[in-house]
């Protein structure tokens, strides 16, 4: 019989040895994670591989299918970190994952477990269709392994405290994860038909698939049926509105209709709340690279968090027409509150530094002396962050702000310019020339070619 303290210290050892390969090179850290899957599920692996999330999350390598892996799969989109998880937003914390494959495993048949572990060894891991035909038994005897899970920790609080401890939230994770896994099939199926997550734009046939697993699963007289499937679906998606419009588009009538509304209204509030949860967590830990990785420059930085807030802007703009449609002011409260916290996350976190890292590369260039090549690549590349701010200004309420940030540069580098060619000598001098085009580059990306064809007349004026 093993000893669970020396199970313990050797998990220790295990987790010890993932944070510290976060710091090594990719190569070598790729190589501790190839040796820490050979070991699967012996104590201390799963939090070994939480300590590696983010680094595997930048680099993707090939992971080896497991019994395990294999039964979350159709819910993997709804994983939160422990540290990111927000309850009531039908997600599911990795924290719970460990225990729930735990009593899963032991209410299995053990002839179907081994069964599937067969296929995962006969089968082309890399083909997702032939997996999931290997993991449908799988999925359905765990969903209601989970029924029955969920209903011992329901009724006898010593197996809840035990396994669980005292949040029945993580009984609302347990109901999402069955509900999902009962459909996970069809999620899997589904997914094979769309583009690779974060989806974009959806082609007409997309569209087709989407609307025919809805009316495979309940059509228009049940549209919660396919409620799990359009739970995975917004959460791979960067504009979870298109499906949310699917949904209010199509043609109900009696109590149906309630249904619907019900369903759209469910959707919005985890969609809203999961933009407000992103937003929240990046404004806490601004730096947009992996853990262990080696941290972003400032101008690196400021073009990462620009897109970060680009694409939390598109989800939220995403969902308006879905939620003007069910004049629910708690959602609209919701939606002003994301619209909020995602302005205020560009105002702080993008406004807020690219001025002074626009002085560090721009401004110190007088007496003559031009920006080196390399800098102004960076000094664009940082102009290019503020202007994919403004584009988002309308949208968040933000457009007074943006606006003086830009026209506050713009000043600077008139005064700049001004003082290049006042020296004596700069009429003959050609680096005060090839700074004025340098400026000119940054004018016609933060206003536009028709400022910056003034300013190249008004400029070449008095350069002669």
């Amino acid at each position: 019989m093993s000893d669970p303290a020396f199970s313990d210290s050797i998990g220790a050892q295990w987790q010890t040895l993932a944070r510290d390969a976060i710091r090594l090179s990719d190569t070598k850290f790729l190589q501790i994670y190839a040796l820490l899957e050979q070991l699967g599920d012996k104590p201390g692996i799963a939090g070994a591989f939480d300590a590696m999330r983010p680094r595997l999350t930048q680099l993707r390598p090939p992971r080896r299918p497991t019994v395990s892996r294999l039964f979350f799969r159709p819910a993997e989109d709804l994983f939160d970190d422990p540290g990111a998880y927000t309850r009531r937003l039908q997600r599911i914390s990795r924290g719970t994952l460990p225990t729930c494959w735990k009593l899963v495993r032991a209410r299995l048949d053990g002839k179907l477990v081994d069964g599937v572990a067969q296929g995962i060894l006969k089968a082309d891991p890399r083909d997702p269709r032939v997996m999931a035909k290997v993991a449908a038994p799988l999925w359905e005897a765990g969903a209601h392994a989970l029924v029955v899970i969920a209903n011992e920790a329901e009724n006898n609080l010593r197996f809840m405290v035990d396994n669980f401890g005292r949040d029945d939230d993580v009984l609302r994770q347990v109901q999402t994860l069955r509900d999902v896994l009962l459909l996970g099939g069809i999620i899997e199926d589904l997914k094979q038909r769309l583009p690779e997550r974060p989806i974009g734009d959806l082609a007409e046939s997309h569209a087709d698939a989407i609307k025919g697993v809805m009316a495979q699963l309940g059509g228009a007289e049940n549209p919660q049926a396919a409620a799990p499937v359009l739970l995975v679906l917004t959460a791979r998606m960067l504009r979870p509105g298109v499906v949310l419009k699917m949904l209010t588009d199509m043609r109900v009538t009696g109590s149906s209709q309630a249904e619907r509304d019900a369903l759209t209204r469910d959707l919005s509030g985890v969609v809203v709340g999961n933009l407000l949860r992103q937003t929240g967590s990046i404004a806490k830990e601004p730096e947009p690279g992996a853990a262990g990785a080696a941290p972003l420059d400032p101008v690196q930085k400021l073009g990462a968090l620009a897109a970060v807030a680009e694409r939390l802007t598109d989800g939220l703009t995403s969902v308006n027409d879905s939620v003007a449609i069910l004049r629910d002011k708690k959602i609209v409260d919701r939606v002003s509150a994301a619209r909020s916290e995602i302005g205020e996350f560009v105002l702080t976190t993008v406004l807020g530094d690219v001025e002074k890292t626009l002085a560090g590369l721009m401004y110190a260039a007088n007496g003559g002396v031009s920006t080196p090549p390399d800098e102004m690549k960076r000094a664009e590349a940082t102009a290019l962050a503020l202007r994919r701010s403004a584009k988002l200004a309308n949208h968040l309420g933000i457009q007074r702000e943006v606006n003086a940030k830009i026209l506050e540069i713009r000043r600077e580098i008139d005064r700049q310019m001004d003082r290049m060619m006042s020296a004596p000598g700069a009429r003959g001098n050609p680096e005060v020339r090839r700074q004025m085009f340098n400026n000119l580059r940054l004018m016609e990306i933060l206003a536009g070619s028709d400022e910056a064809e003034r300013l190249y007349r008004e400029w070449s004026r008095r350069l002669g």
